[in-house]
């Protein structure tokens, strides 16, 4: 019974648009008459064809994309304001693109650049990211990388329109982390192994340490601001020969598929280290 109420919709809907069917066929008809026996006439054809369609995909990943983007954009939207609300009132990250530092009347004391990931390894032992940030945007060396989930990396070298950031996943960096829940701190190291993993050293023995604690940057650095989440822990155990945990951990950025990160700016970094670099005097 279902069928045959079926069947006499279909023939009724053809019915109506019976027409325009026809129509839609002599049409095929004739333009396969036009086209199939003239060269010229079957390339004009198949390059206008693929101009439509190349726009036709272009527009549509145009928006695909906005809206991708606009979400991880919110993201790391949620991320600034994470990092803003664990400060003190004059430690501010400023939402926009590029500040004068005349302006800021000594309050602001970290801006951030948004940049585009346009190259990344991860299988090396030493990696390296390149943005599409460079000095005609303010990007210098020595600032922070960070995703919507922590830490990427720290810019080394720049150019006018690009930059080159040393990323976690290398040997030759570690990021000054501590504990979330006791800021106890150490270092958090690659090593060269698993892009998913790295381990938290300098913590001691006696520190109370649980499975999925968060790891986090200290601040003691002059480059990160302190507070973004770096890992969790994953396991660890006890070494009686320096009284230290081994701690392994996992990182919380994906290095393989971060495609939107911010670099942020110390604004304040120059002098923390002309301050820091008198230290030696005291030393010899």
């Amino acid at each position: 019974m279902w069928f045959i109420f079926g069947m006499d919709s279909l023939l009724n809907f053809l019915k109506r648009i019976h027409i325009l069917l026809i129509f839609v066929v002599l049409e095929a008809i004739s333009l396969t008459s036009l086209i199939g026996g003239d060269v010229r006439r079957n390339s004009v054809f198949n390059t206008s064809a693929n101009y439509i369609a190349g726009h036709v995909y272009d527009l549509t990943w145009r928006y695909v994309g906005y809206f991708y983007l606009r979400e991880e954009n919110a993201s790391l939207m949620r991320q600034l304001s994470k990092i803003r609300s664990n400060s003190s009132s004059s430690y501010i990250i400023d939402t926009a693109r590029f500040h004068d530092k005349l302006d800021t009347l000594g309050k602001l004391k970290y801006r951030y650049i948004t940049a585009s990931v346009v190259k990344n390894s991860v299988s090396r032992q030493n990696n390296f990211i390149t943005l599409d940030q460079g000095s005609a945007n303010g990007v210098r060396e020595d600032m922070a990388v960070i995703s919507a989930s922590g830490v990427v990396g720290v810019i080394v070298a720049v150019s006018e329109h690009y930059a080159s950031a040393i990323s976690l996943l290398n040997r030759k960096i570690g990021i000054s982390a501590k504990l979330k829940t006791n800021d106890f701190y150490g270092s958090i190291i690659w090593l060269g192994e698993d892009y998913r993993k790295a381990v938290l050293n300098e913590i001691p023995n006696h520190v109370e340490l649980h499975q999925g604690d968060t790891v986090v940057t200290s601040g003691y650095s002059s480059i990160f601001p302190p507070g973004i989440p770096i890992a969790t822990i994953e396991s660890f155990e006890k070494n009686t020969e320096d009284n230290f945990y081994k701690i392994n951990v996992k990182l919380l950025t994906d290095m393989k598929c971060v495609s939107n990160v911010f670099i942020i700016e110390n604004l304040m970094q120059d002098e923390q280290l002309n301050l820091e670099s008198l230290e030696n005097k005291f030393v010899q």
